[in-house]
């Protein structure tokens, strides 16, 4: 090449998360509940639900390894008179591998699962079957640096930059701990055994300022218990938890609010004894896991196509592969339903339930959520030969959320928490609900985009080679720019609005254009 065609080219450098893989996968787990020989035989299954622990992820080449288990807890209507309510948990575990091509064992990971659906039956008196359904998303992600090409420096070349937005999430989590003792109320019967504690995060305020973090968090306990004395098979307790933690975040990005996210990672319910040894006390060990994320948007102005009016030119591509952090939106929903109940209900002793997420969906500007709320309710009824009962309803929810900016080709995703669930007999056979839904949802955009990192001048065109004239009458075709069209005809997009007397991209198939060269 002559000296002559030296180009002068500015080139920059951007790190960014880059992600090789993203799949998601249903998991079915069944199996079989032996009762201990402490626990007494079951009539009647009363309530059931579990809860997903993701045990082990193993990245290897060309794939992913997630490995885990399903805990079930059940509470069932036994046959002894003296405990008449009983309570059993039983795990079962699952593995399931994804294929993802270019995956390898240095890479980050992410995973996420979401329980869709959970049931237990009896088969005998002294054996329950189970069986959960779980959605388990793998996404691989690794950091990568990129030279493109930013600036040239010569007059036949044209080209065109676009803008693209490199979020750079940077995450950590903390873990907040809080043990407390605290008292079952005057009037309440001590404990025999404990069958099941719910425990909701129903208050969070979260302070950020100068590298630190303040959380003041609540989080509302029910707990279900069976009484060592008194008329009632079955009671529960309702207590509250008040948690302050502060946590320095120094590596934090200046000017950047974060995003966090709040899981009840574990908690332990122990009946302990007063000073006169009655089990009426409960100790609660509460560990939640708060995931800070901070997304550092960089915006970066490629050359991502060029041509030259006068020389052949070669140039060289790179794909970027990047995920686009586009918004996230919190919102809290309301349920009510009336349900009815086979027999008159003599005070209910317990309502919970579930989030069952069938349909997450970006549209323009909006994210569309579909599901049901299970709600599970054990009552007294006033029929003394059946008088522990049980009943199961589903709630459905369709909800619209206005996030600016999202395309229907994007990720969504949703976390759905039941924050409170309330209720009132309202008729001797009906019982309202009004249940409060904290949902929270973000989106998240795949983007693969090829930009140049490189440009070289390869021999002027010759006139004689010029196979068009220098006058072309050119019809538009549906996904035509002014751009496009100028690159195949060596001419320029200031030219062919000047000449034409046109707006900038204000054309339609179909149209007359004159090219001048």
């Amino acid at each position: 090449m002559e000296a002559s065609l030296a180009l002068e080219k500015r080139f920059e450098k951007v790190e960014y998360m880059n992600v090789y893989g993203t799949d998601s996968q249903k998991v079915i787990v069944e199996g079989e509940i032996l009762l201990p020989e402490i626990k007494p035989d079951a009539v009647k299954v009363l309530q059931t639900d579990s809860e997903i622990l993701i045990t082990n992820v193993e990245v290897l080449n060309d794939k992913v390894i997630v490995q885990g288990e399903i805990e079930f807890r059940v509470i069932y209507l036994s046959s002894d008179p003296q405990r008449k309510v009983a309570s059993v948990s039983s795990s079962a575990e699952f593995s399931k591998t994804f294929d993802m091509l270019g995956v390898r064992p240095t890479m980050a990971y992410e995973v996420k699962d979401d329980l869709i659906y959970t049931f237990c039956s009896l088969l005998s008196p002294r054996k329950l079957s189970a069986k959960a359904i779980a959605e388990i998303t793998v996404l691989v992600k690794a950091p990568a640096t990129v030279e493109y090409l930013a600036d040239i420096e010569e007059d036949s070349i044209k080209y065109l930059k676009e803008k693209i937005s490199i979020s750079n999430p940077r995450s950590t989590t903390e873990e907040i701990s809080k043990r407390e003792i605290l008292e079952i109320p005057q009037g309440k019967p001590s404990i025999r055994e404990i069958l099941r504690c719910f425990a909701r995060l129903s208050d969070r305020n979260i302070k950020f300022d100068r590298k630190k973090m303040t959380f003041d968090l609540k989080v509302d306990l029910k707990t279900l218990y069976s009484p060592d004395i008194g008329q009632n098979p079955i009671e529960m307790v309702e207590h509250e938890v008040l948690i302050q933690h502060t946590a320095e975040v120094p590596d934090s990005p200046d000017d950047v609010e974060p995003v966090v996210k709040f899981y009840i990672k574990s908690f332990k319910v122990l009946p302990k004894t007063d000073e006169i040894g009655e089990l009426r006390r409960i100790e609660y060990d509460i560990t939640i896991e708060a995931e800070i994320t901070f997304h550092d948007v960089k915006t970066i102005e490629p050359i991502v196509d060029a041509y030259s009016t006068a020389y052949e030119i070669k140039d060289s591509k790179k794909l970027l592969n990047i995920e686009q952090f586009v918004g996230k939106v919190r919102h809290m929903h309301l349920l009510k339903d009336t349900i009815a109940l086979p027999i008159e209900p003599e005070q209910v002793f317990s309502v919970s339930g579930r989030i069952e997420v069938d349909v997450i969906k970006p549209e323009k500007n909006k994210i569309n959520i579909k599901g049901v709320a299970v709600v599970f309710l054990i009552y007294l009824s006033k029929d003394q030969q059946d008088i522990i009962k049980n009943t199961t309803s589903q709630i459905p929810f369709d909800v619209k959320l206005d996030i600016e900016g999202v395309e229907e080709t994007d990720r969504a995703f949703a976390n759905i928490e039941i924050e409170n669930i309330s209720f009132s007999i309202i008729s001797t056979s009906e019982v309202e609900l009004r249940i409060h839904l904290a949902i929270e949802a973000w989106i998240k955009r795949a983007l693969s985009k090829e930009i140049l990192s490189d440009l070289e001048l390869v021999e002027e065109i010759k006139k004689e080679e010029e196979r068009l004239a220098s006058v072309y009458i050119y019809t538009v075709q549906k996904g035509d720019t002014l751009w496009k069209i100028a690159k195949k005809y060596r001419t320029t997009v200031e030219k062919m609005v000047d000449f034409n007397q046109i707006d900038k991209e204000e054309i339609v198939p179909g149209q007359k254009l004159l090219i001048v060269k």
